[in-house]
């Protein structure tokens, strides 16, 4: 089979003996300090600017691999997005933007993103939180790589993915109600790939998602999630891309701390986007085993055909009819969670 082959190399930025530089960029030093503090203690190198002046000298000076920046910024977060988009001295040092805001506006998602940012992290939150996205962000896109098999290979991959494809056309075609097709369908992506979860998420905002399918239980429909602790599914909603990520658990700077943050998912993931009637809807997400350390192309292709053939069946006329039924059933879901103190939303 063919194999997703990574950009960079697994662990290239943690796993060296230099840390990675993060820039913090928030008026509130408190806040700022206590989370630079939090990342330094976990092999992170944290500085903080206290307007965009500041920031942008230490981005020329310092040369951070991640810039978190209060959209709120004195000066202007959004300014200091586009100086680290068109300064041609960061060109070669590339900065990956981290905003942080307690506004969640799908418009000031939206001109963040515009602007350059790669992420969205809605205050209040937990240093986990922000760690959890630094890791996500770390961990590198895979991308498709068909020059290293036979084409023999390709044409039996080719075979299953058509076979597997017609198995969930006649799904989406079945008299059923939605709710049923839904979960059958998460089922089948959860049974072919031998994935641990395999859910539908709808995303009702930039921190709030609800649960409408999972294979693993039928109840889980209406489940609220917040969306900080689920970058992955943000990220694909955002950007309408697949992501896929393999474990990390072996990599030589996370293995030291899978023990203590538990709260983090170092599994190997498919999160696919979809649609409904050409608007951004949520995502399908498949998480594999532990054991599951290298991701393979027909794998990603067939997550990505279940995740259309929800779009297309979410945005038929006997399925509206049924409504929203996710929305309706909304409710939490006691998740363990860290103590260290929230960071505050201003």
């Amino acid at each position: 089979m063919r194999r997703l082959c990574p950009k960079k190399k697994k662990g290239e930025f943690m796993s060296t003996t230099k840390p990675v530089k993060v820039l913090i960029a928030d008026d509130d030093g408190q806040m700022a300090h206590r989370l630079a503090s939090e990342l330094s203690h976990r092999g992170f190198e944290a500085k903080v600017a206290l307007n965009g002046r500041h920031s942008q000298r230490l981005l020329l000076d310092w040369k951070p691999k991640f810039l978190l920046l209060d959209l709120m910024l004195p000066d202007g977060g959004l300014n200091l997005l586009s100086f680290v988009k068109n300064e041609d001295a960061l060109r070669h040092s590339p900065v990956q933007c981290i905003v942080m805001s307690g506004h969640n506006s799908a418009t000031n998602v939206h001109a963040a993103l515009r602007a350059g940012a790669r992420d969205y992290l809605v205050k209040p939150f937990t240093w986990i939180d922000m760690y959890q996205r630094l890791v996500f962000h770390l961990r590198g896109q895979k991308k498709w790589n068909n020059s290293q098999e036979p084409k023999s290979v390709a044409l039996e991959d080719d075979a299953l993915v058509l076979h597997l494809t017609d198995l969930v056309l006649k799904q989406a075609l079945a008299k059923a109600p939605l709710e049923d097709i839904l979960h059958n369908l998460t089922s089948m992506a959860a049974l072919k790939m031998n994935g641990v979860r395999c859910s539908i998420v709808h995303v009702v905002d930039a921190n709030h998602g609800v649960v409408v399918a999972s294979n693993d239980n039928k109840d889980a429909c209406g489940i609220e999630l917040d969306l900080n602790k689920y970058p992955e599914l943000s990220q694909a909603v955002n950007f309408g891309k697949i992501v896929a990520l393999e474990n990390l658990k072996t990599d030589p700077f996370f293995k030291n701390v899978v023990g203590e943050l538990k709260d983090i998912q170092f599994n190997s993931l498919i999160v696919c986007p979809i649609q409904r009637q050409g608007r951004s809807f949520g995502a399908l997400s498949v998480r594999l085993p532990d054991t599951k350390t290298v991701l393979v192309d027909n794998e990603v292709r067939f997550a990505e055909i279940v995740a259309q053939t929800v779009s297309l069946i979410l945005g038929q006329g006997r399925h509206l009819a049924e409504g929203d039924y996710w929305l309706d059933r909304r409710h939490t879901k006691q998740v363990l969670s860290f103590p260290p103190p929230q960071i505050k939303k201003r």
